[in-house]
């Protein structure tokens, strides 16, 4: 069965289904484009090594907004990092109905998404700047910047309230899902959820 990586980056992990929207997909499916893009400086020098490497040519295009391309019941693991911070909260509660439908039965989702805790740790009233900062990343653009924050609690009731059943909050590298000392690698900051499908 897949076992499905949501917005994977320059991070696929072999044994799984590695998916992201970036595109650097595109780029590497054309002969010498990351080569140019680097000779123009429209790229850096690690992204050009990560293309030499063949890492994005190990990436598929999926966009977490829309349906999922893939039978229900058709995985036993969905995982993603940092990616639901990024979309609305509906976008974010389409995106694990999609996990939860195409899950098998007993399959785990696993959601790591930036502390709301964390943030708030820094706030100070006479100068909110960097909480604000964590919260939003104002300095990114377009799809990095964040749409939406949980706390555990809060990501917890929200993959409850889409479906998800034995919903517990976990610790980093810890849990049910498998390959986790390979693909749970954001150990700071970080909420780690897991729900499964019964």
């Amino acid at each position: 069965m897949m076992k499905l990586h949501i917005g994977c980056f320059n991070q696929p992990q072999e044994g799984w289904h590695n998916t992201d929207i970036t595109p650097h997909i595109y780029i590497s499916r054309i002969p010498l484009a990351a080569r140019l893009l680097r000779a123009v400086g429209k790229i850096t020098e690690e992204r050009f090594q990560e293309h030499k490497a063949g890492v994005f040519r190990k990436v598929h295009y999926l966009d977490v907004a829309k349906t999922f391309p893939y039978s229900s019941g058709s995985a036993s693991a969905v995982f993603s990092s940092h990616i639901i911070e990024h979309i609305s909260i509906d976008g974010a509660r389409a995106m694990l109905k999609e996990s939860l439908r195409i899950l098998a039965p007993g399959g785990i989702c696993r959601v790591v998404a930036p502390s709301l805790e964390w943030a708030f740790s820094f706030y100070d009233e006479a100068a909110p700047e960097r909480t604000l900062s964590i919260i939003f990343e104002h300095e990114q653009t377009g799809k990095n910047r964040h749409q939406w924050m949980y706390t555990a609690k809060s990501l917890i009731r929200t993959m409850e309230e889409v479906g998800f059943n034995k919903v517990r909050q976990c610790q980093y590298r810890e849990g049910a899902l498998p390959d986790l000392n390979l693909i749970d690698n954001r150990p700071e900051n970080s909420i780690y959820v897991e729900g499964t499908k019964t």
